[in-house]
């Protein structure tokens, strides 16, 4: 192929080097980025581009020394790639699948018939050695599109959270709380305890008795609202309801019914709330959970276990999609155990380190959101680390026996370790702090209402509390503010949604259920 003008010598080198060949060893990689770009930050796909990269040049130069051909060395290497990273993605329709009651989604079948796809292509470019420079050529035009077309959601994602973001901050009302006195403000935490439900529904569909801790709690000085819930059934919506003082359909309005919730993780993280005690001196502390996507990295003090030298879920991810997930199949049990002790490791880090936060000078807004009781169950009752088998390729399914007896162990243990920490920030503290204690929403097992029934406690200075039985989530930095910081936020009607079939922007209604009459 001929090449003229001043693009010669660039068109040449596209036509012979192989650019292919680390081409697509990244777009698995940055693919996959791009369809969980709402879960999880882009560095989370560096190591895993690197290692890719890095495996593809080496088998490339080892290549290119065995046949003495730079780009029958790629074909050969892009050819390994597309085996390697493609045998997930095929193997996962073909669990189900049966020929003549013969269950062909087992990997010594599929795998040996992948396997010979990829070595006939193989001994046919190394018998014919074709005309290269034209493959060489069109597989780097098309490998590049790809990677292109595998970038364009990132872009789009980083810029739409970029301008939501700058939207969020330039809409925040002024600064309208202040401290009324001399005294040094309280510290204040919000615990989020990750689909922990309200004791009544505990009782009656998991036979769980949380009374102890709820004596505990009180015994402690906290008010438990018993008949308290969330404004929304996932963490997304609810925590961006509760940390912005306000309904979700009022801060994104027009969304449509289908909408990412992904739209909502600007106003979750430059929440009104975090800037109001900003702006007042106050120093925002959080900690790291596997959902990458509700870390607060901007804030003035992050604090991250390392994962131990685990994988992360990306990393987890990533391998379930090429052949190494024969390897985990085969190890199940140990394999999910490995994907999910990022979860583990985080929460007890948290646990560890957050009696340590009360030390730290000045005024603090402590974050915390601990992935338990949520799903996946790692934790028995005293914290020893478990592994409960649930179906990854269907959403993490559960059967209902496996599903309750994870729930209870999880219970159990955060109940255990919440009475020892909570006293310990409230002797360490000068002055008494105010800490949230509740679920983010509730469980949707025994009845889509209960996914919006929460736990729900509160520690505050004096002797009563401004809080109430039924009272929801977005109104409690509003009582709050308006209670102790001289804000004139005023409540909002407590009201709590689910989710339409037709999306989770579309809501319907359901009652705030409970017999104590609200204020």
């Amino acid at each position: 192929m001929q090449f003229r003008g001043k693009w010669r010598g660039l068109g040449e080198l596209f036509y012979k080097a192989p650019f292919h060949t680390f081409l697509f060893a990244a777009h698995p990689v940055v693919a996959l980025l791009a369809a969980n770009i709402d879960q999880v930050f882009a560095e989370e796909a560096f190591i895993p581009l690197l290692v890719s990269i890095s495996v593809a040049g080496l088998l490339l130069v080892g290549l290119r020394v065995l046949t003495k051909d730079w780009q029958l060395a790629g074909l050969l290497t892009s050819l390994f790639s597309f085996w390697f990273f493609v045998y997930g993605r095929l193997f996962v329709p073909l669990i189900a699948v049966d020929v003549f009651g013969v269950v062909i989604g087992r990997h010594r079948y599929v795998l040996a018939a992948w396997s010979a796809l990829f070595v006939a292509p193989a001994i046919w470019l190394l018998k014919r050695k074709p005309h290269t420079g034209r493959l060489t050529l069109g597989l780097n035009i098309f490998s590049a599109l790809l990677v292109l077309l595998a970038t364009i959601p990132i872009a789009a994602f980083s810029v739409r959270n970029l301008s939501l973001g700058e939207r969020v901050r330039s809409n925040t009302e002024v600064l309208s709380i202040s401290w009324r006195s001399d005294s040094r403000p309280p510290d204040i935490y919000y615990i989020v305890l990750d689909e922990y439900a309200r004791p009544d529904v505990l009782k009656a569909e998991f036979g769980i008795d949380v009374t102890d801790f709820l004596d505990g709690l009180r015994g402690m000085g906290f008010y438990v609202a018993e008949c308290a819930q969330s404004n929304y059934m996932r963490t997304a919506h609810s925590l961006a309801s509760t940390l912005n003082m306000t309904y979700i359909q009022d801060l994104v309005p027009k969304v449509p019914p289908d909408q990412d919730p992904s739209v909502l993780l600007p106003f979750l993280i430059h929440n009104v709330a975090r800037q109001q005690l900003e702006a007042l001196g106050y120093k925002t502390v959080v900690f790291k959970n596997p959902w990458e996507r509700f870390l607060w990295d901007d804030a003035d003090i992050v604090f991250r276990s390392g994962g131990a030298g685990a994988l992360s879920p990306f990393e987890f991810l990533l391998l379930r999609t090429t052949v190494v997930r024969v390897y985990l199949d085969l190890h199940l049990t140990e394999a999910r155990q490995m994907g999910d002790y990022v979860n583990y490791v985080d929460t007890l880090y948290a646990l560890r380190k957050l009696p340590e936060v009360p030390p730290i000078p000045g005024p603090k807004f402590v974050f915390v959101h601990l992935v338990i009781p949520h799903p996946p169950f790692v934790f028995g009752p005293d914290g020893e680390r478990i592994h409960i088998p649930y179906d990854a390729d269907a959403g993490n399914i559960y059967t209902e026996g496996d599903y309750k007896r994870g729930y209870a162990a999880a219970v159990s243990y955060i109940n255990k370790r919440m009475l020892e920490i909570l006293p310990r920030l409230i002797a360490s503290s000068d002055p008494a702090p105010i800490i949230i204690l509740a679920g983010d929403h509730g469980t949707p097992w025994g009845g889509s209402q209960n996914a919006v029934k929460i736990l729900a406690a509160f520690y505050t200075p004096g002797s009563s509390s401004p809080f109430y039985q039924t009272v929801t989530l977005v109104n409690v930095f509003r009582i709050l503010f308006d209670t102790y910081f001289n804000g004139r936020f005023g409540l909002l009607p407590d009201k709590s949604y689910l989710f339409t079939e037709k999306g989770r922007f579309d809501f319907v209604e359901v009652p705030v259920e409970c017999g104590v009459p609200s204020p």
